[in-house]
C-alpha cells in the first residue's frame, strides 16, 4: 500500500510486495500501504509441497514489503475478481524510543499484477518517541492514501472488503469492537482487478510515483495477526483462498536493505505467513526480528514532496 503523503509517510501498497509490488510504492496501509505501489519481490519459488488446507499448491515468493497470500490471474488464464474481504484482529505495536517503525493489515484488488491497487485496512505504528500510533484508512493507487475517522485500538476486530464493478470502487471497514462502520463508493479510471490480496506490510517512502523512488520503511513489531474470513469473488463465484478462483501465492516478507533505498535506517523485521487452515480461509501473519540490533538512522533528506504510506510523520 502506498500512500500519497506529502511530507510524510505512505502505507501499503503496496503494497507493495517489493519490485511488484515496490511497483507502486500500500498499507499502506496499510497501508502498501502510499501514493504508489509496490509490487512482489523478484524471487520466486514454486513449491507443490506448500499446500493449503485444500489440495491447492501453493507459491512461495518472497517480497520486500508484503506477507499474507495472493490470488491471481493464470499464465493462461484471466481472471477479474469482483471482491475481496476479510477479518483480523487489530495487533498491537511494541514500540521502543528512538526507532520510528510503521506496519499496516489490509484487504484489497490489484497491486500483485497491475499497476493500480484498491484496498483498505489500518495501520499499527511507532513513532519516534516510543508511542504507538494506530489508524484506519483506505487507498486507490496511485491516488494518496485517505485516513478514515474511526478509533481503533489493539485487539478491536475489523471486517473489510472492497468491490468493484466497471469504474465504481466500493469501500467498507467495519470495527466490530467499537460498532463503527465506514463505508464510501468511488469513481475510479482504471481499476486493476486481476488479484486479490489479505496483506501485513512495510510501508514504503517516496520521493516520486516512481517506485525507483521508494524505500521501505522498518516493520513494526506487530507481533502476529491472523486473518479470518478470506474470500473472493470472480466470474460469478465466492470462495476462500483455496477455492480454485486462481493461483495462490503465499508472500514472505524479506527485508531488502539494498531495494530502493533513500536513506539508512535501523535494521529491518521480516514476517512470515503461516499455512492456510479453516478450508482456505485463514492464516497468520508472525512478525520476525532482524537479524542485527538497530543502529541509530542516518538521515538524508531529499528535496521534493515524499509519498508515503503512512500518511502522517510520527515524531
Amino acid at each position: 500500500m502506498r500512500m500519497k503523503n506529502y511530507a510524510a509517510v505512505l502505507p501499503a501498497a503496496a503494497g507493495v510486495a517489493a519490485i511488484s509490488l515496490l511497483t507502486a510504492c500500500t498499507g499502506g496501509g496499510s497501508s502498501p500501504s502510499a501514493g504508489a505501489k509496490v509490487s512482489p519481490a523478484a524471487k520466486t519459488t514454486t513449491s507443490p509441497a506448500a499446500r493449503a488446507a485444500s489440495t491447492v499448491t501453493v507459491t512461495q515468493q518472497e517480497a520486500s514489503n508484503w506477507s499474507g497470500y495472493v490470488l491471481s490471474s493464470s499464465v493462461t488464464t484471466e481472471t477479474n475478481f469482483s471482491s475481496v474481504s476479510g477479518s483480523w484482529i487489530q495487533p498491537a505495536a511494541n514500540c521502543g524510543a528512538g526507532f520510528p517503525s510503521n506496519s499496516a493489515f489490509w484487504v484489497g484488488l490489484g497491486g500483485y499484477t497491475g499497476t493500480h491497487l484498491e484496498q483498505t485496512g489500518t495501520s499499527a505504528d511507532c513513532s519516534k518517541s516510543g508511542q504507538p500510533v494506530y489508524s484506519v484508512w483506505y487507498e486507490l493507487v496511485p491516488a494518496a492514501q485517505v485516513p478514515v475517522t474511526m478509533t481503533v485500538a489493539p485487539g478491536d476486530r475489523l471486517s473489510a472488503r472492497v468491490a468493484v464493478s466497471g469504474q465504481t470502487v466500493s469501500i467498507s471497514i467495519s470495527d466490530l469492537t467499537q460498532n463503527a462502520t465506514f463505508s464510501k463508493s468511488l469513481r475510479m479510471s482504471s481499476p486493476t482487478v486481476s488479484s486479490a490480496e489479505w496483506i501485513a506490510e512495510a510501508p514504503s517512502r517516496c520521493v516520486s510515483s516512481s517506485s525507483q523512488d521508494c524505500h521501505v520503511l522498518s516493520l513494526a513489531d506487530f507481533g502476529s495477526i491472523t486473518f479470518t474470513g478470506a474470500s473472493a469473488s470472480a466470474a460469478g463465484r465466492t470462495g476462500p483462498i483455496t477455492s480454485g478462483l486462481g493461483p495462490v501465492t503465499a508472500l514472505t516478507l524479506e527485508a531488502n536493505p539494498g531495494f530502493g533505498r533513500i536513506f539508512d535506517t535501523a535494521a529491518d523485521a521480516d514476517a512470515t505467513p503461516g499455512a492456510l487452515a479453516g478450508n482456505g480461509s485463514s492464516f497468520t501473519v508472525n512478525w520476525q526480528p532482524p537479524e542485527q540490533s538497530p543502529a541509530p538512522p542516518v538521515i538524508v533528506i531529499p528535496s521534493g514532496p515524499l509519498y508515503n504510506s503512512t500518511l502522517h510523520a510520527h515524531n
